[in-house]
């Protein structure tokens, strides 16, 4: 691979001896600049230096006069560049025949800035070296060398096929400008400019003052395109390019995630206690910095656990509002999206979207809501959301599989994350109190736990109790514990058999909702847990009573098959009779209870709030370095689209509105073409009331 001819414009001594020490001593220098920077230079490199007796793009041209057809890596004294990156500058290049001009990023180069994008640094963060940085954006960068409108002038590497087809440099223009002027000819000639997104080079310049995202100079008014492509490119943000740069922002900092917890209001449930052990387990490692987008008032329990996690900074929905917070890398929902509006509030929050999407049973199930059209419409916002998202995460196998049945998510952005079975900081320990219901039964008790969907399979519960009634001599009853609820409910179904076997109504009982001490006490008392779930996202219910030291009987069906091991499933789908042959000993044997007690608890063990959170890290890094979702810049273009309209619509007062509006214009379109000639020029309301006047006195007018 050729060596590139290094060209270095000495202004500054004290940039001058750091960039000296940068390139180091082996790297062979083509010299111009001013007369101070030149006899610092000499001072320091003494004959090594082949000297340009000029500045700025004359320099320049002085060495490819010198060297026809040789590469050029134009420097300017301020960056800090070794070795290493000269050889990876060369070899980027290589890769890229045609490119005219190859660019590093940089701490401070305009639209090619990190960590921050288009926010120049005076220094780098944490007070990391430019070759540390180095090093660290080599290892995580993504190689993609990302199209760009125009090189920079921190460092270039300037191909010699491209000067030979273009021409010099143009010597009127200072550096900057006489840059982007060769760089708009050269595409003009049908070459490309490409970004080194693995190469860094650190730079120590004085603030520029210059619009990262525009570009006003000499080459803008000569190439009048060149101003809106540069904007277009630092405003991209689903573009190759800032991809490449959010990559590189997440290898030289920590990575940052923003967690929509806004349900935490109220009691705890399942969906609390997840978003609150991810927040912990998240906030405890020192990989990710942690944002929490709050609910007004959070709940006392979750409020309490959140005051304790260190790491963990705290925003409100008013933040939010004012527009001013900076995005993370990433923005997560960790718990089902209720409308499209909540991905558009995550994408003004994070660079990249992920949901947790915990199961399709809505989806799926339209008896659940209230009206065709409302199940039409969460199906409309499901698809939308997960299809805006950078990656989504499931509890499961069989939940990742259901997305993917539909097409809903591509396989490169499904994740499988299983949650943790041991809360951590919400770990409840209420005093057990027993039920209103159950004050005067002392019979052996088997446990139903849950809202009562259909689902839920309340219906086959019962058929179990009859069955161990019949077969297997057990005297006791059903314990069912959770709300009712307003659609999708199994309840009349189970009210339609318990009439039906009369014989059994006093060993079933409906408690209804119970509170967390009352939880406690049946997952404690009871015989067994009963969990014959139909569909399940994860199933956290079967690791809570074994927690409790109560077996749990669950059948080998939807997550169950991943949570739980084959030979713990005892229950038969859907053989009432089968599954009460397999249960009744755990009912009737001590040893054989704790035998599947003991294999529930080791299967529960393995399933950490720590695993958890190091799934979702890895999931986060993921999200960054895949393309942005097609769906997300469709998306991006119908806001703008919208923006737009309703930019033009205000402004046009309701009177004027009447005459063009689409819907029933009163105007048509030659008259607002005669209308529009006629008040052009001077005098044109003039001339339009004077026609008016006109037309009324003639007949019909």
């Amino acid at each position: 691979m050729p060596v590139p001819h290094v060209v270095l414009l000495a202004r500054d001594p004290e940039a001058v001896a750091r960039c000296l020490r940068a390139l180091g001593s082996a790297t062979p220098l083509l010299a111009g600049g001013t007369d101070d920077g030149r006899r610092a230079l000499r001072k320091l490199a003494g004959d090594e230096v082949t000297w340009l007796d000029a500045d700025g793009a004359a320099a320049w041209n002085a060495a490819a006069a010198g060297a026809p057809g040789a590469d050029l890596l134009l420097l300017d004294d301020a960056t800090e560049l070794d070795a290493d990156g000269v050889a990876a500058l060369a070899a980027v290049g290589a890769a890229e025949p045609d490119a005219a001009t190859v660019t590093p990023v940089s701490n401070h180069a305009g639209f090619l800035t990190v960590p921050r994008r288009n926010l120049p640094w005076p220094l780098l963060p944490g007070g990391m070296a430019p070759a540390q940085a180095a090093v660290r954006l080599r290892d995580g960068a993504l190689g993609l060398h990302p199209r760009i409108p125009t090189a920079l002038p921190h460092a270039v590497l300037v191909r010699g096929a491209a000067l030979q087809l273009v021409g010099m440099f143009d010597v009127a223009l200072e550096p900057r400008e006489a840059l982007a002027d060769f760089c708009a000819r050269a595409t003009a000639a049908g070459l490309v400019h490409v970004a080194a997104d693995e190469v860094f080079a650190g730079h120590r310049g004085p603030e520029s003052g210059l619009d990262p995202r525009g570009w006003a100079g000499k080459a803008a008014q000569r190439h009048p395109a060149l101003a809106p492509a540069v904007q277009a490119v630092a405003d991209d943000r689903h573009s190759a390019l800032a991809r490449a740069l959010l990559a590189a922002s997440v290898a030289l900092e920590p990575l940052s995630v923003t967690v929509d917890a806004r349900n935490l209001t109220g009691g705890v449930t399942g969906t609390t206690v997840h978003v609150v052990e991810l927040l912990g387990a998240l906030a405890a490692r020192d990989d990710v910095r942690v944002r929490a987008l709050l609910p007004e008032q959070p709940g006392a329990e979750a409020a309490r656990a959140l005051a304790g996690m260190a790491g963990l900074e705290r925003i409100g929905g008013a933040e939010v509002e004012i527009g001013e917070l900076p995005r993370t890398h990433v923005a997560h929902r960790p718990w089902q999206v209720e409308s499209v509006a909540d991905v558009a509030l995550l994408d003004r929050l994070g660079e990249r979207t992920v949901l947790t999407h915990q199961d399709l049973i809505g989806y799926r199930t339209p008896s659940v809501f209230g009206s065709v059209s409302h199940w039409q419409d969460y199906r409309r916002t499901t698809a939308d959301a997960l299809g805006l998202a950078a990656m989504v995460l499931f509890f499961s196998p069989a939940a990742a599989a259901d997305a993917a049945a539909d097409d809903l998510v591509a396989p490169e952005r499904s994740r499988v994350v299983p949650l943790g079975t041991a809360p951590v900081h919400l770990a409840l320990h209420p005093r057990p109190a027993r039920p209103a219901g159950l004050e005067d039964r002392e019979r052996p008790f088997l446990l139903v736990l849950g809202n009562r969907f259909r689902h839920k399979n309340v219906r086959f519960a019962l058929e179990l109790l009859a069955a161990l009634h019949d077969a297997h001599g057990f005297d006791g009853d059903l314990v069912m514990a959770g709300a009712d609820v307003l659609h999708g409910s199994g309840s009349s179904d189970d009210a339609a058999w318990t009439l039906a076997h009369s014989q059994l109504a006093d060993h079933v009982v409906e408690l209804g909702s119970v509170t967390e001490p009352e939880k406690a006490w049946l997952l404690h008392e009871a015989a067994a847990v009963v969990y014959a779930s139909t569909y399940e996202g994860f199933g956290l219910v079967p690791f809570e009573a074994a927690a409790a030291g109560t077996p749990c009987l669950v059948a080998p069906v939807s997550a169950l098959r991943d949570a739980v091991p084959a030979e713990l499933a005892l229950l038969q789908p859907w053989d009432a009779a089968a599954s009460a042959a397999r249960v009744a000993p755990v009912l009737a044997d001590d040893a054989a209870r704790e035998w599947l007690v003991a294999g529930l608890r080791r299967a529960g063990a393995e399933l950490t709030w720590e695993r958890t959170a190091a799934a979702v890290v890895d999931a986060y890094r993921d999200a960054v370095r895949l393309p942005a979702p097609p769906a997300a810049r469709i998306a991006h273009d119908l806001a703008r689209a919208e923006h737009d309209y309703w930019s033009v619509r205000e402004g046009v007062p309701e009177d004027v509105w009447r005459l063009v509006r689409p819907d029933a214009p009163r105007v048509d379109e030659p008259l607002a073409r005669d209308l529009s000639a006629m008040l052009e020029g001077r005098n044109g309301r003039q001339r339009l009331l004077r026609a008016m006047k006109i037309a009324r006195r003639l007949p019909g007018g």
